[in-house]
């Protein structure tokens, strides 16, 4: 049965998806400690809320317990998290009383901005001057909080693709559209960023 998903996933990974679907509790733990801090980091990115991220973990946990069974090992079981997590923060999103705070409140400091800022070209190379290291700081934040001012058809595949690394065809298969349409957005987000954290 597990050959079934190697495709996609290491045979590791494979096995445990089986050991999940026949209603193994202790690895769905396993699976939980394994992709925690990978659910953690996407709801952060597309909510942009650190003091939310632990409850909307937890509820994310339980529909991707509830739904395993129905895992066939077409796309990676990362990419099919990623659907599930994104999913969820659009609905959750919609339900906040303030809808606006996602895109106006202080971003707090993730550990993958600095990752965020090589992505999205605004460090020469990883020996940059020490000195302004503060004032580099200061534009992964405006970079940051820029990313989440945009529209969320922009917002959410520039996170996808810049920050999570997803290649084209995995962002194509998560949202259900085009590589074409994926380049596109990719391109038209990078250049609203740009013009809003006034980068050449």
């Amino acid at each position: 049965m597990a050959d079934a998903y190697l495709a996609y996933n290491s045979p590791e990974v494979s096995e445990l998806i089986v050991r999940c679907q026949k209603g193994d509790h202790r690895a769905f733990d396993e699976l939980v400690s394994k992709y925690q801090r990978y659910v953690f980091n996407l709801v952060y990115q597309h909510l942009g809320d650190i003091d939310e991220i632990e409850d909307v973990a937890q509820e994310i946990f339980v529909r991707i317990y509830k739904f395993i069974g129905k895992y066939k090992g077409n796309a990676s079981l990362e990419s099919w998290i990623y659907k599930i997590v994104l999913n969820y923060c659009r609905t959750h999103a919609r339900r906040r009383s303030s809808f606006s705070r996602m895109f106006v409140s202080a971003p707090k400091q993730a550990p993958s901005e600095e990752k965020n800022f090589e992505i999205l070209d605004t460090l020469p190379d990883a020996t940059y001057d020490p000195a302004k290291t503060v004032e580099q700081r200061k534009l992964v934040q405006d970079i940051m909080e820029a990313v989440r001012g945009l529209p969320e058809i922009y917002r959410t595949i520039l996170i996808m693709r810049e920050i999570n690394e997803l290649s084209y065809e995995e962002v194509a298969e998560i949202l259900g559209i085009s590589i074409g349409t994926v380049k596109s957005r990719i391109s038209r987000a990078r250049d609203l960023v740009r013009q809003k954290v006034n980068i050449a």
